[in-house]
This record gives structure tokens, sequence and C-alpha cells, in this order.
């Protein structure tokens, strides 16, 4: 169990997509506040596009399954405008007084592809919504299936033919978001304590057939029977949220959990976002499932 994701936590800067509030900020905004930051006076420097990984960018991108993959809002033929990557129709923004040769390349989106993600410890399928040429380096962006999104340069990915489209199982995401009148922090320690192990275990597993000491170490109080060995895990604080999220794998099979938790600097209650899957067959068991869980952490956290 490598916890290779978010090996640099500075990446997620790139996300600023919460519950509460939403702003994507571009890389070429940050890199200039960085230079006023130390003093420094802005440099042109090479552009950093291709290297994004904000798997907790859950309401800019949410979960799509498989069947819906062609619907998912694009911009083609032309550059992104700002307003469109903060809305969650494309996701790059590009200046074009900065950048003035840049362009879009010539294909068609959305596309499906595959993509090595060397945080989470698996290859993905992920859904390309742009593609772009800035000073003659063709990058990507994209979204998760499983929510979030990320870019990389073109050769990084492998887009998929009509052939393995179409073979590709449906599957479906659970997706759940709830309001919690509690903390974040109060949230949390019902998501990751292990005095509340015992307590929420007895809703997804009532007939106790995890391992003894399963809750050893775990980083949430939830598992899923089935979803194969972890590639990577991570639970933590990102941009004043906490986050979790579990990556699986057996065989071609790959699963996820993600847990987003904010809170209203106002009024101190919080929203619990949670994605898990996919799933097949047994899809509508485990939403009911989720839902008895999530409803509990709730009624948990309301009581401390």
């Amino acid at each position: 169990m490598q916890s290779k994701i978010f090996n640099t936590l500075s990446i997620l800067c790139l996300c600023a997509i919460m519950s509460f509030a939403q702003n994507n900020t571009t890389i070429e905004d940050s890199k200039v506040e960085e230079s006023i930051a130390k003093g420094n006076p802005k440099k042109q420097e090479p552009h950093k596009y291709g290297g994004w990984y904000c798997p907790d960018n859950l309401n800019g991108f949410p979960a799509v399954d498989i069947k819906n993959w062609e619907s998912v809002p694009v911009v083609n033929g032309r550059l992104a405008t700002r307003e469109e990557t903060q809305n969650g129709t494309s996701l790059i923004y590009v200046d074009d007084e900065k950048y003035p040769d840049a362009k879009p390349l010539d294909m068609k989106m959305p596309k499906l592809a595959r993509f090595y993600n060397i945080h989470s410890g698996k290859e993905e399928i992920v859904i390309v919504i742009q593609a772009i040429n800035i000073s003659n380096d063709p990058v990507v962006g994209f979204r998760y299936l499983n929510g979030g999104n990320g870019s990389a340069r073109l050769n990084a990915v492998k887009f998929l033919s009509d052939n393995e489209i179409k073979n590709i199982s449906s599957s479906r995401f659970v997706t759940l978001n709830i309001k919690i009148n509690a903390t974040k922090d109060e949230v949390w320690n019902v998501l990751t304590k292990p005095e509340y192990t015992k307590t929420l275990q007895a809703i997804f597993d009532k007939e106790n057939t995890f391992m003894a000491r399963w809750d050893k170490g775990v980083k949430v109080n939830y598992a899923y029977p089935h979803g194969g060995a972890i590639t990577s895990e991570f639970a933590g604080g990102v941009w004043g949220n906490q986050y979790i999220q579990i990556d699986c794998e057996k065989g071609d099979y790959q699963y996820v959990q993600k847990f987003l938790v904010s809170e209203n600097d106002e009024t101190k209650k919080s929203e619990l976002h949670i994605v898990c899957g996919p799933y097949g067959d047994d899809f509508k068991d485990q939403k009911v499932i989720l839902n008895n869980w999530i409803q509990k952490v709730k009624a948990l956290s309301e009581k401390i």
C-alpha cells in the first residue's frame, strides 16, 4: 500500500473549485502571483500546462458514467475563454497575448483515452476535452471518469479506437452530496477515527466478513469488499478542505473512493461530497449502502 497519491500537494493549487466557491486559476496567473510575492520581475518562461492533477475538483468536473462520456461539454475549433474554464466547459485558459501562436489541435472533442496516472498507480480511462498547441508543445486537458481533472503532454495519452470503446463494460458511479450541521473537523473525526469504525462498518459489512484488524491503519471508515488491492491512498488537508482518496485495482477492474469535506466559513456548517465506483450490476445495492452510510456519518457528526 504505497501512498503515492499527492506526493506534491502544491499541484493541487491548480484546482481551487470547492463546495462553497468555484475558481479555476490558470498556470500563468499563478506564476505572476508567485513572482509578485517574491518581489521578482515577471519573466517570459516556458508554459507549464502539461501536468495538472486535480482529482478533488468534484464540483467543477463531476464523475461521469461511461455511457455518458460523449455528452460532456467541450469547446471545439477554438481556444476556450476564461469563463469556459471556470464553468466546467473546458480546462485550460491560454493568454493569447503571451502565446499568440497557441491554437487548438485539429481533432474533435471529446475523446476517450488511456493515461497512466503516477499518483493513483493505475492506467486510467480519461475523457479528453481539450487539445492545444502552445509554443509547438501539444498538450491535452482531460477529466477523470471518477471526477476531477488533469492535463498532460499529447504523447502521454493513447486515444481509444472505436472497437475498444465498444468493448468497455457499462459502469456507474455513486455520487452523493450532503449538508452536515457540524464543522469539517467534526466530520473528519467521524470519517477517520477508529472509535467510529465499528458503528460505520456495520452498515456496509453486516456479516462482519472483513478480516480482523481491518481498521488498523485505514484512511477512512468505509470499504468496498470487492474493490481489489489498494494502489494508492491519501487523507489530509487540501486548500482548506479535507480530502480522502483510495485507489484500488483488481485485474482490469479499477475502483476509487473520494471523500471531500468543505466548510462554510460563516456558518461553520459542512458539506460532504463522495464519489465511489464504478459499479456494475451491484450499483443499486451499493447506492443504498452508501446512502445509509453517509446519513450515519451526518448523524454522528452532528452529535459531537
